[in-house]
């Protein structure tokens, strides 16, 4: 039962574009040029940028070769592309695939391939990999980790984005898995932290993950007084509730 459960989350993961169109009952052109135009089309878009550029500062310096994995439009893989990395990106639905070569069309760093990355990466060597908020729609995360430590050099290092604890019960995760089949999982530093250990990395770090900061205008001390105590309940929740954070594992 449980297997026949994760390969059905799986195959609405593959069909997920297609899901969107269905589901809120718009044009396919429609989802595609929403997708196309991610982060920017995306009322988030300023968590999604800061998440990136937090990312840059821990990945080693370019040039290397990056594996992204679960890239859906592939605006990840051609932000680390532009940056300098040579990049092979990874997703299981084909239609994010096709996204992702019109996104990065016009960069010769840059191979994208369909992949069931919980199955098998074959795709040589690298130096470094990312998964933004991608882990935690896994069904398989031990093959899955196990796989991308395969795929890096000795000292290579992995950096994930996710959710911690709660998150599968949010609303907004509620909604995905009942209108869309999706996995949606906690994905707290703690579980990751001992599924790295299990695939073989020697090192595991934890990292606020600032996108989740809000900011005050610290000009005044009542200002200042509550950015402190927004930095405080972050580090708080980081590392004691698992609400989410940036990891880092080193191969």
């Amino acid at each position: 039962m449980e297997a026949l459960s994760r390969m059905k989350s799986k195959m609405n993961e593959v069909n997920y574009v297609e899901n969107i169109s269905q589901v809120l009952k718009v044009p396919l052109d429609e989802v595609h040029s929403y997708l196309l135009g991610k982060p920017f089309t995306d009322s988030r878009r300023g968590w999604y940028l800061m998440d990136v550029a937090q990312i840059l500062k821990l990945l080693p310096s370019p040039p290397a070769r990056l594996l992204d994995l679960g890239i859906g439009s592939g605006w990840t893989s051609k932000i680390f592309a532009q940056s300098g990395y040579s990049v092979v990106g990874l997703d299981i639905a084909p239609a994010m695939i096709d996204l992702a070569v019109i996104n990065c069309r016009e960069l010769a760093n840059v191979d994208l391939y369909v992949c069931d990355y919980e199955a098998e990466i074959s795709h040589g060597k690298f130096g470094c990999a990312v998964i933004y908020d991608a882990l935690h729609h896994s069904t398989d995360e031990d093959r899955l980790l196990k796989n991308i430590y395969d795929s890096l050099e000795d000292g290579g290092v992995l950096i994930t984005a996710e959710p911690g604890c709660g998150h599968s019960k949010t609303p907004e995760a509620v909604a995905a898995v009942r209108d869309y089949g999706t996995t949606e999982r906690d994905m707290e530093f703690s579980l990751q932290k001992a599924v790295m250990k299990r695939a073989g990395f020697s090192q595991v770090r934890q990292f606020h993950r600032l996108s989740e900061l809000p900011l005050e205008d610290v000009s005044t001390e009542a200002g200042s007084a509550l950015q402190l105590q927004h930095y405080e309940a972050l580090d708080f929740s980081t590392k004691k509730g698992g609400f989410t954070s940036l990891v880092v594992a080193i191969k």
